[in-house]
């Protein structure tokens, strides 16, 4: 039997890898037929042999091979001969693990990409993210409150090692919190966040907006075409530029309605936009800079337009890309 875990979320496919682990711990607590090889560091001829040697005193073996298909110079072909003849014993179970997503073009990673073997990982939606984010919190026996969350999400991204840490010490801190109140669980309030987490801000979605607003093609497709070829998703770049224009058209809306005599620069009337919006300082103060370049009902026609392109990447079979091509053209339109 054959599992082949990949994807950019090396996070959730090492849980997944660890969930496979442990499942097998249970059956043989000896542990001797659980073998984990570094493919990159190891020939084909070494793995083939452990692939083919019994397992000891039980009936079943765990291999765990990471990284295989990234060694420069491996002997691919072998290899894939040998899995196409099926060679493996029945008792063995082969992991393929992966950090990130092999070249496609390999036929050995057509092999091993099969629905019924094959598991790919990509980076969390924000809105996954966030649901996530709530089931991460519960495991650490604490709850969140729904804008924390949101805080969360942003300053950090889709980066779950970075975010599992975070979590993992806002819950000793509110655990604590919660002891002293009557033996309730803690919450993670949004103050905590502001607090404890040091942003992980993306430049890039800033950098994006940037050049729409300065109807830059050049450069917003360079930044584009990196970040793509950086592992990122068009759905998720989408999702975050939807999510910094939404913040832009809300900043516009309060400071029109609330500050219209006041310098939008001004620290204090940063805070409180930050206060009220349930954002982080920072995040306002970017917005702020780039609000100058955009008109309130420019960023409607732009909002409008970004729902209809995010309902037809939700709900039809085009190609992401070429549906974010199609909003980067009516934006330049729009403005």
């Amino acid at each position: 039997m054959i599992f082949f875990l990949y994807g950019e979320d090396t996070y959730r496919s090492r849980e997944k890898l660890k969930q496979i682990e442990e499942k097998f711990k249970k059956t043989d607590k000896s542990r001797v037929n659980l073998v984990k090889i570094d493919g990159e560091r190891n020939q084909w001829k070494n793995i083939e042999k452990e692939l083919l040697s019994p397992p000891f005193l039980h009936d079943k073996k765990l291999i765990i091979v990471e990284n295989f298909l990234k060694k420069k110079g491996q002997k691919i072909e072998e290899a894939l001969s040998f899995l196409k003849e099926g060679k493996i014993p029945d008792g063995t179970v082969v992991v393929f693990r992966e950090d990130g997503v092999p070249d496609a073009r390999l036929a050995i990673f057509k092999f091993l990409n099969k629905p019924k073997q094959a598991e790919k990982f990509d980076l969390l939606s924000p809105a996954k993210l966030n649901q996530w984010i709530f089931k991460e919190v519960e495991t650490n026996g604490v709850e969140i409150s729904q804008p924390a969350a949101e805080l969360l999400s942003e300053l950090v991204g889709p980066d779950l090692w970075q975010m599992s840490g975070e979590i993992g010490k806002l819950a000793a801190y509110c655990r604590g919190r919660g002891k002293k109140k009557e033996g309730k669980k803690g919450l993670i309030e949004i103050e905590d966040v502001n607090l404890f987490v040091r942003g992980n801000f993306d430049e890039n979605i800033f950098a994006l907006t940037d050049a729409l607003g300065q109807k830059n093609k050049k450069i917003f497709f360079k930044i584009l075409n990196e970040q793509i070829e950086a592992g990122l998703s068009e759905q998720y770049i989408f999702s975050m530029l939807v999510r910094q224009f939404r913040i832009l058209l809300q900043i516009k809306e309060v400071i029109a309605e609330d500050y219209p005599f006041l310098s939008s620069g001004d620290p204090v009337v940063r805070q409180k936009i930050a206060a009220e919006l349930g954002l982080h300082p920072y995040v306002v103060q970017k917005a702020l800079y780039q609000s100058k370049n955009y008109a309130v009902s420019d960023l409607k026609k732009i909002y409008g337009k970004m729902l209809e392109i995010d309902m037809k990447m939700k709900r039809t079979n085009l190609d992401p890309r070429i549906l974010l091509d199609l909003f980067v053209s009516k934006i330049f339109l729009v403005i």
